[in-house]
């Protein structure tokens, strides 16, 4: 155990914390270093690029997730009057402006996101005193205090998007086509599947890679109709994260985050079959234990056919999400460039 981890006196079995320190809020982003990044520059070859994100509008109904709600744009107000196509003339006799403004009410992780480590803790008991409390990577305090009454909410203190934004996420992409390998059915893939593919396409995963598992999911909400929505319910491959296999080679792979076009990279579950322990365990080996973020529902169907194509897998990836300290999730809009 590091001698300064302060914070905690017990770290969980299988978890990293305090080897990049104790106040290290990054997880396995500390795995994508300056040479990673340069070794990565080696994937760009023709210049071209992918926008691996969904219209924020996207998927069209809130049947993922009834808790998120799509984004709702209002025009923004001066004095009362809304301030879009709106003439500067009624201001300033004589000016010839025309000035549009609008604000956005939105679900940050509805549509394409990346979840921030503070997105899914546990109840632990890292003081060792026999009191679990909600706790997050590295033995940080999760819950965020409750505003008093006319107070603003600002969100978690710790482990929020901020550190992620400003460290930036910008390396080597390597996707894993699972849709071409699994089709559209609803499947768990566990490390042997995943190990199959790495072996049937030449597929190399090498320390700072960020994961990109293409299922489909995300092009199908971008072309189901509005009445059809709800087969994103029971669609495409998941990663399973019951496969303690799997979740030890994501820790020894030394990987720096899993992204999929999926709703949550696994399968949510909404009852235990043990006494005790988590819903989402692959978010809580991950985001909990490792700090090893994830992205989801990243639209990668385009950038997956054309790498089949040119039989390639690795890509220049730049996904920085967006900037706003206390959110527990954020939008992104990754680009690949091959």
């Amino acid at each position: 155990m590091p001698p300064n981890a302060a914070r905690f006196l017990r770290r969980p079995q299988g978890s990293n914390w305090g080897d990049f320190g104790a106040d290290d809020q990054l997880g396995t982003l500390n795995h994508l270093t300056p040479k990673q990044r340069l070794a990565a520059s080696a994937e760009i070859r023709e210049g071209i690029s992918f926008s691996l994100s969904l219209p924020l509008n996207v998927p069209r109904a809130p049947v993922l997730n009834p808790r998120r709600k799509g984004p709702v744009i209002r025009p923004a107000q001066k004095n009362g009057v809304p301030v879009y196509r709106l003439p500067l003339e009624h201001d300033t006799p004589g000016a010839t402006d025309v000035i549009s403004d609008d604000s956005v009410t939105l679900s940050p992780q509805y549509s394409t996101q990346w979840d921030a480590l503070a997105h899914v803790g546990s109840m632990f008991n890292a003081r060792g005193d026999g009191h679990a409390t909600p706790t997050g990577y590295n033995g940080f305090v999760v819950s965020a205090p409750t505003p008093a009454e006319g107070q603003e909410f600002k969100g978690t203190e710790h482990l929020s998007i901020a550190p992620m934004a400003q460290h930036g996420i910008q390396g080597r992409g390597v996707m894993v086509n699972l849709r071409r390998h699994f089709g559209d059915a609803p499947r768990k893939v566990g490390l042997a599947d995943l190990q199959g593919i790495f072996h049937s396409d030449g597929i190399e995963v090498r320390p700072g890679d960020i994961l990109c598992l293409h299922t489909g999911l995300a092009d199908l909400a971008l072309t189901l109709a509005d009445d059809e929505q709800q087969r994103l319910k029971t669609s495409c491959c998941v990663l399973d994260g019951s496969d303690s296999a799997l979740l030890q080679w994501i820790t020894d792979s030394r990987i720096a985050a899993i992204a999929a076009d999926n709703h949550a990279v696994e399968r949510r579950n909404h009852s235990l079959t043990i006494e005790r322990g988590p819903l989402l365990p692959l978010h809580e080996h991950c985001l909990f234990k490792l700090g090893l973020p994830l992205g989801e529902l990243w639209h990668l169907t385009p950038l997956a056919s054309w790498l089949d194509a040119h039989q390639r897998h690795a890509f220049f990836l730049t996904a920085a999400p967006m900037y706003l300290p206390g959110l527990v999730g954020a939008p992104v809009n990754p680009i690949a460039t091959v």
